[in-house]
């Protein structure tokens, strides 16, 4: 018995990693940032580390959300819509915001710093993945600060690539 309950986990976890490898787009949500200022989430904050992220495997646990996460994508403001029935309300998005994030598009980490909520008073001059809490619905949004003029979406051509299917129409 506690071999096939072995073997059965150990199934689940292959089926989990395989999932894993065949997502085009996928977002760890990683360690929290506690009361830093989340620099250690900026994989290349320094000179030296630029280019880091390429060379890095991909983390060995299954990621938080994938493009199958996502029911919407709206292309003029770069902000993608989470699917309600997994992440929903201000208890989910909680367990995302005040995070290190590492996102990888086809396979290969693109990118890594601060996922924060819309209303924080965090100043990042590094990646930062805004959570918004919309009527109990969460949508995200990738920048490459966290404050004002400074501010642009980033990886918009690798994201768009993928989450065009899942288009939404502006009303």
């Amino acid at each position: 018995m506690k071999n096939t309950i072995l073997f059965l986990a150990g199934l689940a976890f292959a089926a989990t990693a395989a999932a894993a490898d065949t997502s085009r787009l996928a977002v760890w949500i990683t360690e929290p940032i506690g009361t830093t200022s989340g620099i250690q989430c900026d994989l290349e904050a320094s000179p030296g580390s630029v280019g880091r992220l390429l060379e890095m495997p991909l983390p060995a646990m299954p990621p938080t959300l994938t493009e199958r996460d996502v029911s919407a994508w709206d292309g003029t403001t770069a902000r993608w819509t989470l699917d309600a029935e997994r992440f929903t309300g201000s208890e989910s998005a909680q367990k995302l915001q005040d995070h290190c994030f590492l996102l990888a598009i086809d396979g290969k980490l693109v990118g890594s710093g601060i996922a924060l909520s819309e209303y924080s008073a965090r100043l990042t001059g590094f990646p930062t993945l805004i959570i918004m809490n919309r009527n109990n619905v969460l949508a995200l949004e990738l920048l490459s600060s966290n404050h004002g003029t400074q501010m642009r979406h980033i990886h918009y051509e690798a994201i768009d690539a993928v989450l065009r299917g899942k288009a939404t129409q502006q009303k």
